[in-house]
């Protein structure tokens, strides 16, 4: 049993990882994040700021870049996860499929500094 336990953590570990290190499901998370979050947050390094043209939340805004998210000690996949099914205003509520809220994790966690 206790063999079984192991094999199956190991197996989701290295799941998690792969998924974490695809690239092509950053590159969907990126794309993601630059049409549904790129209005508030500044998704990438190279974003000057957290209001793309046609911003129409209203000023001032103080939503976390997705760097400063990634940076946090506490922030994993669980985490995003669990933030992402949580009502929190004044975001507002996309209706993301599971694998487009993969994909959105995965390239928030590509943003960690490794």
């Amino acid at each position: 049993m206790r063999a079984s336990l192991t094999v199956l953590c190991c197996l989701i570990t290295t799941a998690c990882a792969a998924r974490q290190d695809n690239p092509e499901a950053v590159r969907r998370g990126k794309e993601l994040a630059i049409t549904w979050c790129s209005e508030c947050h500044r998704v990438a390094p190279d974003q000057p700021t957290g209001a793309r043209p046609g911003h129409i939340m209203p000023p001032p805004m103080n939503a976390p870049s997705f760097m400063s998210v990634a940076a946090r000690p506490d922030v994993d996949r669980r985490h995003l996860k669990a933030f992402a099914s949580d009502l929190h205003l004044p975001m507002p509520i996309y209706h993301l499929t599971s694998e487009q809220q993969d994909d959105l994790i995965t390239y928030i966690l590509s943003l960690k500094e490794r």
